[in-house]
């Protein structure tokens, strides 16, 4: 069946307003393998929008000439409550203005709930054990009863998400190189490691094992992973690669990256045989997997502005410069400026933009590294 837009309504907040959530499918629904594709989660993050306007057209072709043999689903804009908040001719995206809730946080931890109606029945047989725990996934969702309409939007996506081999949120950062965020117990699979390939990631790392925070990535992965830690004597494979792709900066929203973006996943969702066809030789793979426990999260220390001495993407040495924050009102020249260095050797793939404002405890940059660092504690985790 050709693909169409599809709807879901979300419950009126206001008198005389409703919105609602566009998706499609392409393919056969039930077929495997199953992708699930969605961007703009944080609505003001529009690459990965764009990424899939490019590719969607590809899929309709492959679907008009029989190629697709599992089942693809797109939502394009995900969050269209985040899409409406425009405040002061800003568009703020990030955070729902009724609770103040990040749109990437608290999503919806099945575990527990998997666990009591099919954990008895887990055996060593990964197969019936993957059926079972990805129905009673589908039914727990059912039966929740959402009551506003952020409620109903994390339900009603998981419903399409759940079930999926491969999940993929579609983010990017302020400024920064391409980059995924995924769980170590992913990696290993080699779906993900080929993605990072395909895409021309500049940085991979993992979450070891997997995400404890609710993200969206995160509570796809960790729900096998939670089961599995839970039913040891049971065999449970990780049936979902869940990953978070961060496509470069805010302002990366143009044609030319939108179509290159596109082909890179279309060549990849041939590699992992959703679509049929002869996958091309797998790029070479930029960097490593790195841990979650290797990242340098440079933290600021006082106010200012902020400048940077190195461009995301860059390989970069432990005790290196990476940006001065500066005090607008010294006179004094090089005294006025505070640097900040890298702990680690590794490669800066996220960044503020150069004269951005600087406070105590605000993210200035991210830098993935090999070797674990000291925990180090930020006065705010608003930027994550």
């Amino acid at each position: 069946m050709p693909a169409r837009i599809n709807s879901i309504q979300l419950p009126s907040m206001t008198p005389g307003s409703q919105k609602q959530i566009q998706w499609l499918r392409f393919g056969k629904a039930g077929a495997r393998p199953k992708v699930y594709l969605q961007a703009a989660i944080h609505a003001n993050e529009m690459p990965g929008t764009m990424a899939l306007h490019h590719l969607m057209p590809q899929l309709l072709a492959a679907e008009s000439q029989g190629l697709i043999q599992g089942e693809i689903i797109v939502v394009p804009t995900v969050n269209p409550i985040g899409q409406a908040q425009l405040v002061g001719n800003a568009h703020a995206g990030r955070y729902n203005l009724l609770s103040y809730e990040n749109f990437n946080r608290n999503w919806l931890s099945l575990s527990d709930a998997v666990a009591e109606r099919v954990g008895k029945r887990l055996g060593d047989d990964a197969q019936s054990n993957i059926k079972r725990i990805r129905k009673a996934a589908r039914e727990v969702l059912a039966e929740m009863k959402p009551v506003n309409e952020l409620q109903t939007l994390r339900v009603e996506i998981m419903k399409l998400s759940v079930d999926a081999d491969y999940v993929l949120d579609l983010h990017c950062d302020i400024h920064a190189a391409l980059h995924l965020f995924t769980s170590a117990c992913d990696w290993p699979n080699g779906a993900i490691r080929e993605l990072a390939a395909d895409l021309g990631a500049r940085a991979s790392l993992c979450n070891e094992p997997y995400a404890t925070s609710l993200t969206f990535s995160g509570v796809h992965a960790s729900l096998w992973g939670r089961l599995r830690d839970r039913f040891a004597q049971a065999v449970i494979p990780q049936a979902c690669m869940a990953v978070t792709v961060e496509m470069r900066s805010q302002f990366d929203v143009s044609d030319a990256l939108g179509r290159s973006d596109a082909n890179n996943l279309y060549r990849w969702l041939v590699r992992r045989g959703v679509v049929r066809g002869r996958a091309q030789p797998l790029p070479r793979l930029l960097s490593p997997a790195m841990p979650m426990s290797g990242m340098d999260v440079g933290y600021s220390q006082g106010t200012g502005f902020l400048v940077f001495h190195v461009k995301p993407g860059t390989l970069v040495k432990k005790g290196q410069a990476i940006c001065d924050v500066i005090d607008p009102a010294s006179p004094h020249g090089p005294q006025a400026r505070t640097t900040y260095k890298s702990q680690t050797d590794g490669v800066l793939f996220s960044c503020r933009l150069d004269g951005y404002l600087s406070w105590p405890g605000q993210v200035m940059y991210r830098i993935a590294g090999a070797q674990p660092l000291p925990h180090r504690l930020g006065v705010s985790g608003l930027d994550d």
